[in-house]
């Protein structure tokens, strides 16, 4: 009875996969845990591993194809270890007479090929790829797969920690010239992100709120103690106190972190915030769990870590599953205020725009402010206006407001530098 390889649920809003690569063919034998494809998501890409020992009997779609999860994309007859020995020793091969030294030569030769074709075995085609563009000798790599077999992270964590190895240019992508048109062809990851963009308009009612944010104190405690910070391995940005701040008004405002159903309306009662990641072949969103438990410090070495990790590719599916909430920092490339799209199942995201100096109206009279724009996209069917401006005045009320001691953990011996605010 051949057994079913699916197209595996890689994240809990992912309905659909598309196939990168076969890695095997019709008639190949591959080991339990063999990669046998390559399937890339809007949440990860990853190899799939074959569930046993067996023959490809048939691989149903071809490269390229996008299928719901739980498709079955290949099938395989499992062939028990024993089998496959028994029948090797019972097969009727005719032994050919040969004298006792050539006999040698030919055990020797056979015993020689058998070992190249066994170190080829524990290399997937994608290692095997890999170690030929970063021109690297698979034997020194230390495998952490079943068997010690060599993975795709294995790889990349041996890169990292090589200085002297340099990523290969980039693959110049394949491009039709008509006369004075340019065919770019879309990547598996543009094409899954632009329909879960789509998907996302047709499904919720997105409505956009902004709000204007004097962000002068945070400026200034961000002045003081980023060298400080520098020092504990943190490179100290707005987005940890953006972070705090939407997290403190998710817990009076807990109707933004739900989701929509057709039961009804589902209120999470944790707080993962996912944060917005952009790489040069689309957007991740890594996210950071509990961040209702963590405090500023936390929030920080969290969000330096996930966006480390996400551009060297080094995110585990874990990472980017379970987030309730997401913010998007377009701010980075110097934008004042965007219209973010909702990342499905949740029913609202918050934009972040650039940190500027302008002259505003305080008390009457005319001063140089640090103001920000906040933008939210939230749900109009979970939803009205005034529930979304509730939550974002809150959140400006708390970095305008901004007391660190309020905000922080306490610590018995805080660093220097700090102002005695932790």
């Amino acid at each position: 009875m051949p057994i079913d390889i699916i197209m595996p649920q890689m994240g809990e809003s992912v309905v659909e996969g598309t196939i990168l690569r076969w890695l095997v063919h019709e008639g190949d034998r591959v080991e339990k845990e063999q990669p046998v494809v390559e399937i890339s998501t809007d949440k990860i890409d990853t190899e799939v591993p074959s569930p046993v020992t067996g023959i490809i009997k048939k691989i149903i779609y071809p490269e390229g194809k996008t299928l719901p999860v739980q498709t079955v994309i290949a099938q395989i007859e499992a062939v028990e270890a024993k089998e496959a020995v028994s029948g090797i020793v019972s097969a009727d091969v005719p032994t050919p007479t040969l004298e006792p030294a050539k006999k040698v030569e030919t055990v020797k030769a056979v015993t020689e090929t058998e070992k190249i074709e066994e170190a080829e075995k524990r290399y997937s085609p994608l290692v095997r790829r890999l170690a030929k563009e970063y021109n690297i000798n698979l034997e020194e790599v230390k495998g952490s797969g079943e068997g010690g077999r060599v993975t795709k992270k294995d790889i990349m964590d041996y890169v990292a920690s090589k200085p002297g190895i340099s990523a290969p240019p980039p693959a110049e992508a394949e491009k039709k010239v008509l006369e004075r048109k340019t065919l770019i062809p879309l990547s598996p990851k543009r094409k899954i992100t632009a329909d879960r963009m789509v998907q996302s308009k047709r499904t919720a009612a997105h409505v956009t709120t902004v709000f204007e944010v004097d962000m002068t104190k945070i400026v200034r405690y961000r002045e003081l103690n980023k060298d400080s910070m520098k020092r504990e391995g943190i490179h100290l940005t707005y987005l940890p106190f953006i972070t705090l701040a939407t997290v403190r008004a998710l817990k009076e405002h807990p109707i933004l972190n739900a989701s929509w159903t057709d039961e009804g309306i589902v209120q999470k009662n944790y707080i993962n915030i996912g944060i917005a990641v952009s790489l040069e072949d689309g957007l991740i969103v890594p996210v950071i769990k509990d961040a209702d438990k963590k405090d500023l410090l936390q929030i920080a070495k969290n969000i330096q870590d996930i966006a480390a990790r996400a551009r060297d590719k080094k995110l585990n599916l874990e990472d980017v599953q379970g987030g309730t909430f997401t913010i998007t920092n377009y701010g980075l490339n110097g934008s004042l205020f965007g219209t973010p799209v909702i990342l499905q199942p949740q029913v609202a995201i918050l934009g972040v725009g650039a940190v500027v100096k302008r002259p505003v109206v305080t008390d009457d009279a005319i001063a140089i402010r640090s103001m920000m724009y906040l933008s939210l996209s939230f749900d109009h069917r979970v939803m009205d206006g005034a529930h979304a401006d509730a939550f974002l005045h809150k959140v400006k009320d708390i970095l305008e407001g901004w007391e660190g001691s309020v905000y922080e953990k306490k610590m018995s011996n805080p660093p220097t530098g700090y102002g005695g605010v932790w």
